[in-house]
């Protein structure tokens, strides 16, 4: 098959020519960047609700226990896979318990997908789209946000784009396919190890291009694929193995209980349109100039390997719209090759800001004073509210204000540049598109800097710095009673991460020791009985004594 939906496929393996230095370099300086950018953060650090103090409390356990088979939450619980607990025990193990650490796994997973998602960019639209599709992902704000947070989502991502990369890497090395090959199968077993059965999505979105480019890449006649699929399932098989033999049937029937919750009713009340909003919002304006890219990348039909540029995401995003369970962070898969559209209709921009003829030079100066008119609204309303905040009602929104001035100033850039090249000649399309990104690099990194991305918990950690409650946390272990698991609540999850010595979990406040202490479910006997002391309280759970 010649041609597919327009596009013209290479009969032959493409063979990338060595990058020249000025790439390499460039590269290099766009991983420092999205490195600092992810490292730039206020010193006061809390975890978010849920997820991140889950599994952060998780990877503890792991560590101070030394059972590196159980799935912990007070007791054995399965109902998702262990990998990236072991990835955040084993930062804990070299750098400490704290936040930092483990955040760090999603971290360096980012920094690996940025330069995963440029050299697969490389074989689909070549070197310049492909870097500026790097460096638009490292600025993309859910990315950001997603990246400094110790959840799954990042690290499955990464995993994901490494197999991706490995097949081409076969298709570059012909001489090299059953350790390429390897590479990729084994890609789908430790993708199953970070979350589960959300690695069948990418495996299903992927096979269309390995059927249609069958005859000229040989992929799924490569013996070297199907052993890395059985050596990528080792790692997991032998968790579940251990895991059964340790606990029945247990392990199984959780992990399956809780795929079957996810598919079979609405978790998060959405619709199948939830994905048409929330990526746009959540991206912007990175999906805005995404669509223009597909549209372009069509029109030009000049992209290599459409099914994997094109169909793989777009097949994963049906795949994700069908699936009951609809959530912000789910899409993330997704991003790195929206950057890449995006990348298509930006550069194209640049070309047409570099004519001479100014009748192709129309839209991009007109998106320049357009972006250039944001930016001067965003500085006066930052100006104000980080001046004026007591007059707006509210002291607490001058970040809000900072936020305001930091795009303001990174958005001025384009129209003023565009201006200065209306009068001279020639003009400078890569600082024009620099500008573009300065604007979200600047806010993203204003978030860092004030808290409100990293610092989701303050109140809580306020709470527990009190000195009569501090002196407890430190001192003395801390019970925790309350019916249930406490996985679906947030605030004891929380409190257990920020206890340094949680107890047990008890079911009443009569079986807690005597003169020992206690976080209490704000639904367990209120008020107090008699004898019992409250220390302090967090939120609405109470740090009780025991008479």
């Amino acid at each position: 098959m010649r041609q597919l939906l327009g596009f013209t496929l290479c009969s032959a393996p493409m063979h990338l020519p060595v990058l020249p230095i000025r790439f390499r370099l460039s590269t290099l300086m766009l991983l420092a960047g999205a490195a600092v950018l992810l490292l730039l953060r206020r010193p006061a650090q809390s975890l978010m609700d849920h997820d991140e103090g889950y599994y952060a409390q998780q990877a503890r356990w792991i560590l101070e226990t030394g059972d590196w088979l159980t799935v912990p939450w007070w007791e054995p619980i399965y109902d998702r896979t262990i990998g990236l607990q072991w990835l955040i025990a084993s930062s804990y193990a070299l750098f400490g318990v704290r936040e930092g650490t483990a955040r760090l796994p999603s971290t360096l997973a980012s920094l690996g997908a940025i330069w995963l998602i440029y050299q697969i960019g490389r074989h689909c639209i070549g070197d310049r789209r492909a870097w500026w599709g790097a460096a638009i992902l490292a600025v993309t704000p859910v990315w950001v946000q997603a990246s400094r947070l110790a959840t799954q989502d990042i690290p499955l991502v990464c995993v994901e784009l490494f197999g991706l990369w490995a097949l081409l890497q076969v298709e570059d090395h012909p001489k090299h396919r059953w350790q390429w090959g390897i590479a990729a199968g084994s890609s789908v077993g430790l993708a199953f190890l970070i979350k589960g059965f959300m690695a069948v999505l990418p495996v299903v979105a992927i096979m269309p291009y390995l059927v249609f480019t069958q005859r000229q890449q040989r992929h799924l006649t490569n013996p070297g694929l199907y052993g890395g699929l059985l050596l990528g399932c080792l790692p997991p098989g032998l968790w579940l193995g251990l895991s059964v033999n340790q606990y029945g049937w247990l392990p199984l029937e959780q992990l399956f209980g809780k795929l079957l919750h996810l598919s079979g009713e609405y978790v998060y009340a959405t619709t199948p349109l939830y994905y048409l909003w929330n990526i746009p919002a959540n991206g912007f304006p990175w999906p805005l100039f995404a669509l223009a890219g597909l549209v372009l990348a069509f029109k030009q039909r000049t992209i290599s390997r459409p099914w994997l540029f094109l169909g793989y995401p777009l097949i994963l995003l049906l795949e994700l719209a069908y699936f009951d369970t609809r959530t912000w962070y789910y899409p993330l898969q997704i991003y790195p090759f929206l950057a890449l559209w995006a990348a298509v209709a930006l550069v194209h921009l640049a070309k047409l800001y570099g004519q001479r003829d100014k009748s192709h030079r129309h839209l991009p100066l007109g998106l320049s004073y357009g972006l250039m008119g944001l930016a001067l609204l965003l500085l006066i309303a930052g100006a104000v509210v980080v001046t004026m905040p007591e007059k707006l009602g509210d002291a607490t929104l001058r970040p809000y204000g900072l936020l305001g001035l930091a795009g303001g100033v990174g958005w001025l850039l384009p129209g003023c540049i565009s201006w200065r090249d209306r009068r001279s000649w020639p003009p400078r399309p890569e600082l024009w598109l620099t500008g573009w990104l300065l604007g979200p690099g600047l806010i993203l990194a204003t978030l860092g800097l004030t808290g409100l991305w990293g610092n989701y918990a303050a109140d809580l950690k306020a709470a527990l710095q009190a000195p009569a409650v501090e002196q407890v946390l430190h001192n003395e272990p801390v019970y925790f009673v309350f019916t249930g698991s406490g996985t679906a609540e947030k605030t004891p999850i929380l409190l257990t991460y920020y206890t340094p010595h949680p107890g047990e979990r008890l079911d009443d406040l009569t079986h807690i020791p005597s003169r020992g202490y206690a976080w209490v479910d704000p639904k367990v006997e209120l008020p107090l009985p008699a004898g019992y002391t409250q220390i302090g309280a967090a939120r609405d759970w109470r740090l009780v004594q025991a008479p």
